[in-house]
């Protein structure tokens, strides 16, 4: 076949895979185009306070994990810390693993609908992130990135009243080889929910830190790499077909305020690499969640490596995924 003919066919598969794909793929708004703008003053203060965060958890604490327990001790001060200093009462909620205790850490912007006496004071939303990191990694992007996000959301939305009350909660122990298990710190957290009879809805910041703006920066597993861009600067949305409705609540509201680009995806769960987090405890559950990431290795060649450190990230559109972050959660956070 010659090139000419084997590109034309590339583009008709593409053009149909597109139109077979577009229930699972189709997302509501437009997604940013151009150069993002320059940071504003109250932007470059909040890259300032992710890159710090970064630094604390990744650099000075380094590896976070059960092989390394004290370091989760100190992450878990800092979380503490860090949220009491936004005006936040913390709460480290304990679970045994492998004879210790360890702790996810949740701080809670109450709702208008907490004050009043029926079943709408049960509805919540959680925005968390894992902050332990894999062995012989010191997980900056994956995932001190998603965790100074969670810290710098709270810190955001402090004097913000939503309608349904905002649990910000950092998880442990989502890395190999509690992932998919219920040794999760996500998993415990949504079986409390359930036990207590909330009803939630969860988004899991998965790596929120890597950004290039070159072309073929960006790799996809079969198919929806003959779907989605190549230029890694965006921000993923992942779901599973039940969690569509709130998924495109999420990434419409995110499109029309923020300044960084964004695709998205609902795909059945046979799909394995959209459940690789947080949310797929919460799925187990039944509860609609989702994933907004970076795409991890499918973009971060230092994923789950030794060179996953502070000074790999990009600050600035991190910055600016944050911006945009909270400014959706306030539109959506008044919608059940």
């Amino acid at each position: 076949m010659s090139d000419k003919k084997k590109t034309g066919s590339n583009a008709l598969t593409r053009q149909l895979l597109r139109f077979l794909s577009a229930p699972f793929t189709a997302m509501p708004g437009n997604s940013f185009q151009g150069q993002p703008p320059a940071l504003s003053a109250e932007q470059i203060t909040l890259q300032n306070r992710l890159t710090r965060h970064v630094n604390v958890l990744a650099g000075d604490i380094g590896e976070r994990h059960i092989g390394r327990y004290d370091a989760l001790c100190r992450s878990v001060e800092y979380l503490c810390e860090t949220f009491k200093s936004a005006g936040y009462t913390p709460q480290p909620l304990g679970f045994r693993l492998l004879g210790k205790d360890v702790y996810n850490v949740e701080a809670v912007l109450p709702g208008r609908n907490a004050r009043v006496g029926n079943g709408a004071k049960k509805r919540i939303l959680v925005a968390g992130a894992h902050y332990d990191s894999i062995p012989g990694c010191r997980g900056a992007d994956d995932n001190a990135s998603g965790t100074a996000s969670v810290l710098e959301l709270a810190a955001l939305l402090r004097d913000f009243e939503p309608e349904e009350s905002i649990h910000f909660v950092a998880f442990a122990n989502e890395e190999h080889p509690c992932l998919s298990s219920e040794y999760m710190g996500s998993y415990d957290y949504a079986r409390q929910c359930k036990k207590r009879e909330l009803q939630v809805r969860m988004m899991v910041l998965e790596m929120l830190g890597y950004f290039k703006f070159e072309e073929n920066s960006q790799h996809y597993p079969a198919p929806f790499n003959l779907m989605y861009p190549t230029t890694g600067d965006f921000l993923g949305f992942v779901g599973n077909w039940k969690s569509r409705p709130f998924l495109h609540q999420c990434i419409g509201a995110f499109r029309k305020h923020a300044t960084l680009p964004s695709d998205g995806v609902a795909a059945p769960e046979f799909f394995r690499d959209i459940g690789r987090s947080d949310h797929w405890g919460f799925w187990q559950f039944g509860y609609p969640a989702i994933m907004i990431t970076d795409t991890a290795n499918f973009r971060n060649p230092h994923y789950h490596t030794e060179f996953d450190t502070p000074e790999t990230l990009n600050y600035a559109a991190m910055s600016l995924a944050v911006s945009g972050l909270a400014a959706m959660i306030k539109e959506i956070s008044g919608r059940v």
